[in-house]
């Protein structure tokens, strides 16, 4: 059907929440290599939750969310 705000709200909350996982199971895979300067994990790690809060927070994004699929206001 149709593409609804709603829908890339929980999509963007599920693939950053997803994201941050995936780093932090890197670094404890990788333990101290991960967090030196330049490596990939440590830049990713480093920047998920500016991924995250880019565009709106979760809390923010989750609230929208809400509000149009059950037409809260």
């Amino acid at each position: 059907g149709k593409d609804r705000p709603a829908d890339f709200a929980m999509l963007k909350v599920q693939a950053t929440r997803m994201l941050e996982s995936v780093a932090r199971e890197a670094a404890q895979v990788l333990g101290g290599a991960s967090y030196i300067t330049g490596s990939k994990v440590e830049r990713i790690y480093r920047e998920v939750r500016v991924n995250a809060i880019g565009g709106g927070s979760e809390e923010i994004m989750l609230d929208l969310a809400g509000r149009q699929l059950f037409g809260r206001r």
